[in-house]
């Protein structure tokens, strides 16, 4: 028997739902959403989960749409991303932005083709069992260690040699 057209908004209002997450399991990936005055049973929310995936947990008090199959509050899946006023967009600009809870940041400017890393607090270890390149000048504030040696222009700080050494308060010369 065919739905009156009338049902048609009571249909979808059952299939998607606005709400706001109200409990994140993250050992489950779940999260429960309350829409209305209903709290949904624990639903996963939509990430990449192929051979690329990501681990973005929602955050309690993030807006949400609950997509129900057939209605059914009880398959439901958490499409994530609305902005509110507790969560606004990060830029109102053309700038890609990523924050995190502790306020860490990332953010690409497709204009100056300028990318900014804040990390808030911590450190940042970077493993490439082939080696890291950098090419463009580098500027370090602080302290820079190494395990084995360091070289710069062909010469190595470790192992070089200086030639012309005097006793006394004289100058060495140049690296050999």
């Amino acid at each position: 028997m065919a739905q009156a057209d009338d049902d048609i908004p009571g249909l979808l209002g059952d299939l998607i739902r606005f709400g706001t997450v109200e409990a994140v399991d993250l050992a489950h990936a779940h999260a429960t959403v309350k829409t209305g005055e209903v709290v949904s049973p624990p639903c996963h929310w939509l990430e990449l989960a192929g051979g690329f995936r990501t681990w973005i947990p929602p955050t309690v008090g993030e807006q949400v749409i609950l997509i129900c199959p057939e209605g059914d509050i009880a398959g439901a899946v958490i499409l994530r991303g609305i902005y509110s006023d507790v969560f606004p967009p990060l830029a109102t600009d053309g700038r890609l932005s990523f924050a995190t809870p502790d306020g860490t940041t990332i953010e690409y400017d497709p204009a100056t083709h300028a990318m900014t890393i804040v990390l808030a607090a911590g450190s940042l270890s970077i493993t490439a069992p082939e080696g890291v390149s950098v090419t463009g000048d580098l500027d370090v504030t602080g302290k820079i260690t190494a395990t084995t040696d360091v070289v710069g222009g062909g010469i190595s700080l470790k192992n070089h040699k200086h030639g012309g050494v005097q006793a006394g308060g004289a100058q060495t010369g140049a690296p050999a």
